[in-house]
């Protein structure tokens, strides 16, 4: 069974190497699917990632392997079965697919819940192939337990419960419903226990310090003395409140009588602090005289101006239909979502790519995901190398079909050089070009 293993992953290997600049789209290639474990701030699911491989024989043993490897760095999916399990036999035979593994899957077991999520990526990834209904699962060839919690009694089927579903009840049909399940991708935001996520709830100025400082890749960072006297070091968003200090996000100047971190967040204070974590303090400068085209900014002195300019210039922020920017209006939660997605480079209109991180280094993979509100759901993707050449594309079908809002995932290996170019959009089922575009590029 080794000797398989490392046949299987020899030839994958060869393959890639032996075509770097020839684009796979063009070679023989296969598909299977994986699922890998997303973790919410109070739930965990499973997650479909379609996986775009050179061609190759035993797909459902090499897509066991590739769920053991786990997803590559640069996502926030996670694998469910220890790294360093091993298949020792997987036979199929009338629908039924019998796979023994090495003693070591059982220290994935972290309780009922994480047991059933292993068992369940197991039977859902092994029942995508059409030859296989059901699944036995063993470890070392006998029926034991995992962890002493679940029983492995006998053959089970795919699981679509625990596949990663539409996370709240009242966001479909909302404007920023691709901007609020796209930002809960990131495992940054949670909703309520009632299942809601109350987009038109205000924010207070903590839990807006809170996301945009993890939102920008920074730390909780606990400073001995408190910049604040309101936000001491018993306070939950100290480690962010000093952060976003730290980062020149905050300026203690600003608030001379304290934070008042509990108060609701005026929008004029959202595009300062945006400004500024995005190093761009020196453009609101130089457009503190811009013409701007808000019909209830002119009280503002020009210094705040400059900021909501530079909030437009950066494609964070805009007015309503009515023409004004509401610089005193609280900021909602839908509000946030969608001004911290643009800041992340989610991107706009009917695609959004929650994933991988902008600063995630390529390995000889790369995961895309996100969400998608389009035709059938359908998502297309491809991967450009150095020199701007296709070097593969591929295709996946988001969880729902549009009009919602589904995810989508899909793994794709990745070309040598110092730099790729990652692409996800739709095509126009009218004339077949490209739409809903959304870029990103990770460097080595």
């Amino acid at each position: 069974m080794q000797n398989r293993l490392q046949s299987i992953l020899v030839f994958v290997l060869i393959c890639m190497l032996l075509t770097p600049s020839v684009s796979l789209a063009q070679q023989n290639t296969s598909r299977l699917t994986v699922y890998y474990t997303f973790s919410a701030p109070t739930e965990f699911y499973l997650v479909p990632v379609d996986v775009l491989t050179p061609a190759a024989e035993d797909l459902p043993f090499l897509s066991l392997v590739m769920l053991i490897q786990g997803p590559p760095s640069g996502s926030f999916l996670h694998r469910t079965i220890p790294a360093d399990t091993r298949i020792l036999d997987l036979s199929i035979q009338d629908g039924l697919a019998t796979v023994s593994f090495s003693r070591e899957i059982t220290q994935g077991a972290g309780g009922s819940a994480s047991e059933a999520l292993l068992i369940a990526s197991i039977a859902n990834t092994l029942c995508r192939f059409g030859e296989i209904e059901r699944v036995d699962i063993l470890v070392e060839g006998e029926r034991t337990s995992l962890g002493g919690h679940i029983e492995l009694e006998g053959p089970i089927s795919y699981n679509p419960d625990v596949v990663i579903p539409q996370p709240f009840s009242d966001v479909s049909g909302h404007w920023a419903e691709g901007n609020i399940n796209a930002f809960f991708l990131t495992g940054m935001v949670e909703g309520y226990g009632d299942g809601s996520f109350r987009p038109q709830r205000e924010v207070s100025r903590a839990e807006f310090i809170k996301l945009l400082v993890l939102a920008s890749g920074h730390e909780p960072y606990f400073a001995d003395q408190p910049t604040f006297a309101d936000v001491t070091t018993e306070h939950w968003a100290y480690g962010f409140v000093e952060a976003a200090v730290a980062h020149g996000i905050l300026l203690d100047e600003d608030y001379p009588g304290g934070l008042r971190p509990d108060l609701t967040l005026p929008r004029l204070e959202m595009a300062i602090m945006l400004t500024r974590a995005r190093n761009a303090e020196q453009k609101a400068i130089e457009l503190r005289d811009a013409d701007l085209p808000f019909t209830d900014i002119a009280h503002l002195a020009p210094w705040a101006r400059g900021f909501i300019a530079a909030v437009g210039y950066l494609d964070l922020m805009h007015g309503d239909a009515e023409g004004t920017f509401r610089p005193s209006s609280t900021s909602t939660r839908a509000e946030v979502t969608a001004v911290l997605t643009r800041l992340m480079g989610m991107g706009e209109k009917n695609v959004r790519m929650a994933f991988p991180k902008p600063d995630a280094v390529p390995g000889d993979w790369v995961l895309l995901g996100g969400v998608a509100r389009a035709f059938e759901a359908t998502v297309e993707a491809r991967v450009l190398d150095d020199s701007g050449n296709e070097y593969v594309r591929s295709f996946t079908t988001a969880t729902d079909a549009g009009p919602n809002w589904g995810f989508w995932a899909m793994m794709l290996p990745a070309p040598d050089g110092s730099h790729i170019t990652l692409e996800a959009f739709t095509t126009s089922a009218k004339d077949g070009s490209v739409q809903d575009l959304i870029s990103r590029q990770l460097f080595r």
